[in-house]
């Protein structure tokens, strides 16, 4: 389609899905409104009443006229809206709990794929093998998807369902005696609430310091501990820990009950967040062999948090005395220093500054200061024994005073448009869990601060944006790396929106636009939302792209920017609208 050819759709209506409440019954039951009041004697009822006995006044056709040319008016919309929108209508019906693909006596698939082998699969050339990789954790036709409970209920409650290893995580957990979550018909209900909400006060006041974001390692309890912090105003990410195959069904329970969470890159692999990015990192029972791999991923912790940040450690530890003084050795090492002790919380402090520690000296064995590019970029590389120093007195390259204004203000007027198109994105309820592809500095979860939702910004493994992933997090503000030619480490269908400014343009020379295309249909969920903006010949090729893909199942419209028809520019919107269909290559 050539660019001349091609109009913007400003004026069809846009195929968002509209969630509403569910059709199972929630948690509380609605208010009976009653029925409506009955008109009083000499009220303005009984007048109008009264007045139809008598004579016709002047008023009275007045009346007739003005009702008679309302409801024409009304009828003519109605007919010019239906007519223009009537291939969106199955889209726009959406409701929670609808199930919006499949048959209800099959169980979803959510088994993950990303291990060491295709953690680095290429999209560059998408062979056929390779897009049966990507299609692997998508939603295989014949199963059932719920669309999830709107935040805040579905902090307490989620379709059990749509989360089969989740489900199977919880079942487990309770056979044991450790009772977080039941079984209630089709939902699974977390009952964890109060003493997950105790344990909070006891680690909050052992911390005793101001915590603006934290790092969950294993996603405790489904996204439990997650939940509680997010309520106290920390943003958490939830975590998989590696070496813990479980960890994986707790990620795909706290993303169904809208909360941030991320699948474990593979052992040997550092977190894909910057240095000094989280104010404290928490392990609640987390199952983490913390005395093994030559106590490297206590290092990745020390690298993750702020000078002066917290680790937080609680429960037994799962090989016993020795790996507690394995961690005890190691905290000294990082020079460390314990601040708490009580009721089997454990808290240490990282130093505010490395002068005066000597670490390492003294054991063969223990680990040094790392140098070069002190490891700060996690990309791409692996962990390495030693301490990430802490950069006295650096401030941040990116993220500037004058920079984060200027970007706050563009954004706000983007993010207006968005609301002005795409009226549901503004309606607290209908959207949760946002991925920002290519973030830069944050603007577009930061013009989103005061809504319902949480934004998971990636700064694309592109070379030169490394420093805007730290300056998001000065921000208050969460995000991670991510190379778009693989998969990221998220489970099928995590997200309700997928917003990227630009990433196509990015990457037109890295790999192949079906291969990102495909990547975001997988982890995009049914019935849920895409914002690409980019210029008008890349989402061109985008639109040509989709329709000719017979698995995604997206409407796509584009429309003009905040800038108007002049700008090459242009925002192209998309709804998934249902469950793909079998890939014909998948039983080759």
């Amino acid at each position: 389609m050539s660019t001349s050819s091609l109009q913007t759709e400003t004026s069809r209506p846009l195929p968002f899905p509209l969630l509403v409440s569910p059709s199972a019954p929630l948690p509380s039951a609605m208010p009976n409104t009653g029925s409506p009041p009955r008109s009083r004697p000499g009220s303005a009822a009984g007048a109008g009443a009264g007045r139809r006995c008598g004579k016709v006044t002047r008023v009275d056709l007045l009346t007739v006229v003005l009702a008679a040319t309302l409801c024409s008016a009304s009828y003519s919309l109605s007919i010019w809206h239906n007519s223009r929108g009537a291939a969106e209508g199955s889209v726009l019906g959406l409701v929670a709990g609808h199930a919006v693909c499949g048959d209800a006596d099959e169980e979803l698939d959510f088994e993950a794929h990303h291990t060491a082998e295709n953690a680095g699969l290429s999209v560059s050339e998408p062979s056929s093998s390779a897009r049966r990789e990507l299609r692997a954790e998508g939603a295989p036709a014949g199963n059932i998807y719920r669309v999830p409970f709107p935040w805040p209920v579905s902090r307490a409650v989620v379709w059990a369902g749509n989360s089969a290893r989740g489900l199977a995580v919880a079942k487990a957990a309770a056979a044991a005696a450790e009772r977080w979550a039941r079984v209630d018909g089709d939902m699974l209900r977390f009952t964890d609430s109060s003493a997950v909400r105790a344990y909070a006060d006891v680690v909050l006041r052992l911390v005793a310091a101001p915590v603006r974001t934290a790092l969950d390692i294993g996603a405790m309890h489904g996204g439990s501990w997650a939940t509680e912090m997010l309520s106290r105003g920390v943003l958490t990410v939830s975590v998989a820990a590696p070496w813990v195959p479980s960890d994986g069904a707790l990620v795909e329970l706290a993303l169904e009950r809208g909360v941030p969470a991320m699948l474990a890159a593979p052992s040997r692999r550092g977190l894909p967040y910057p240095v000094a990015a989280f104010d404290m990192a928490h392990c609640g029972s987390c199952l983490v062999p913390w005395h093994l791999h030559g106590e490297r991923f206590l290092m990745e912790i020390d690298r993750v948090l702020r000078p002066g940040g917290y680790w937080v450690h609680s429960g037994a530890p799962r090989n016993g005395p020795r790996e507690r003084a394995g961690v005890e050795t190691v905290a000294a090492s990082m020079c460390w220093r314990k601040v708490a002790d009580q009721n089997g919380v454990t808290v240490w402090q990282k130093p505010v500054s490395h002068i005066g520690c000597n670490a390492g000296e003294g054991a063969a064995m223990s680990p040094r200061f790392c140098t070069g590019q002190h490891r700060e970029d996690k990309r791409d590389s692996d962990i390495k024994p030693c301490i990430t120093p802490i950069r006295e007195g650096a401030a941040p390259r990116e993220g500037t005073t004058e920079k984060l204004r200027h970007d706050g203000e563009t954004w706000r007027g983007r993010v207006a448009r968005y609301k002005a198109v795409v009226t549901q994105l503004g309606q607290k309820g209908r959207f949760r869990n946002l991925l920002d592809m290519n973030a830069g500095l944050g603007g577009f979860a930061a013009a989103l601060a005061d809504d319902p939702v949480w934004v998971m910004n990636v700064i694309p493994a592109t070379g030169g944006d490394a420093d805007k992933l730290g300056a998001i997090y000065q921000r208050g503000l969460i995000g991670a790396y991510h190379d778009w030619c693989e998969p990221m480490l998220t489970p099928a269908m995590s997200y309700d929106l997928l917003h990227a400014d630009s990433l196509f343009t990015l990457y037109k020379h890295r790999c192949d636009m079906e291969g990102i295309l495909l990547e975001m249909d997988r982890i995009l969920r049914p019935g849920r939302s895409v914002i690409l903006r980019d210029n008008i010949d890349i989402l061109a090729k985008i639109k040509n792209v989709i329709s000719a893909n017979d698995r995604m199942k997206w409407d796509v419209q584009i429309v003009d920017g905040e800038n108007g028809s002049d700008d090459a520019d242009k925002i192209l919107f998309a709804a998934k609208s249902s469950c793909n269909d079998d890939d014909p290559d998948q039983e080759q």
